[in-house]
């Protein structure tokens, strides 16, 4: 069992209405969890508690269109699994999970459209539930050493827009495939699918006018040398 607690702070660029520079983002996160494994340590794993709070977040300034304020403070509080396993001598299995509640601290008003977002309001682009399981198995090909593999990943429904809690983007799942193989000690050659079903997806939003897809299928192939 481990337990931690840290401090932290991230300069905030830009100014105030009265050219006053802005004191930094303070953030206090706590987390406590425990490891495991088996004798062999062919099955491992890890969970953790954390709870995080942020002061100073920037927004915009309620009074003065054009000028950002430091009125913002949110906290966010989950959970986090991670689990390796070895599937006999070539195969692992890792599998990650986290459950996320994050929230604003206080009340402010997006100024953008003059509407007031209370305390408690979840965040956007933050998914509750995030998943991914991921298998690899190393082989041998001519004498090479290789390995391929293939990852699942799912990202539950997010908010996304700040005024409208009806704006949602949805869940989606994606497939990735990947391999590599080493021809020798500098050289290797890596290739990679990405959302293998051409799954159409959101993956993140500013608001219901400015809303990203996610990339469609996409291929790479890389070649690395070392000198």
């Amino acid at each position: 069992f481990y337990a931690s607690y840290s401090e932290g702070f991230r300069p905030n660029s830009g100014a105030d209405i009265n050219g006053m520079a802005f004191e930094p983002e303070e953030s206090k996160s706590y987390e406590t969890g425990m490891k495991f494994s088996n004798e062999d340590e062919s099955f491992s794993g890890t969970v953790a508690l954390f709870r995080a709070e942020k002061t100073n977040v920037l927004t915009a300034d309620p009074v003065n269109s054009g000028y950002s304020a430091a009125l913002g403070a949110a906290e966010s509080q989950g959970v986090e699994i991670d689990i390796n396993a070895f599937i006999g001598a070539d195969t692992t299995l890792t599998l990650a999970y986290a459950y996320v509640d994050a929230e604003t601290s206080n009340d402010i008003i997006n100024f953008d459209w003059g509407v007031e977002i209370p305390a408690g309001s979840q965040l956007i682009n933050i998914p509750k539930n995030k998943a991914n399981l991921t298998a690899m198995h190393f082989l041998n090909v001519a004498g090479h050493d290789a390995k391929i593999g293939a990852s699942v990943t799912y990202v539950s429904d997010r908010l996304g827009e700040t005024i409208d809690p009806d704006y949602v983007l949805p869940a989606y799942t994606t497939v990735k495939l990947f391999g590599s193989i080493n021809f020798s000690e500098q050289l290797s050659v890596n290739a990679d699918i990405d959302n293998l079903f051409d799954k159409e997806y959101y993956a993140s939003s500013y608001s219901a006018l400015w809303t990203q897809p996610g990339p469609p299928r996409t291929a790479r192939i890389s070649v690395e040398y070392a000198f």
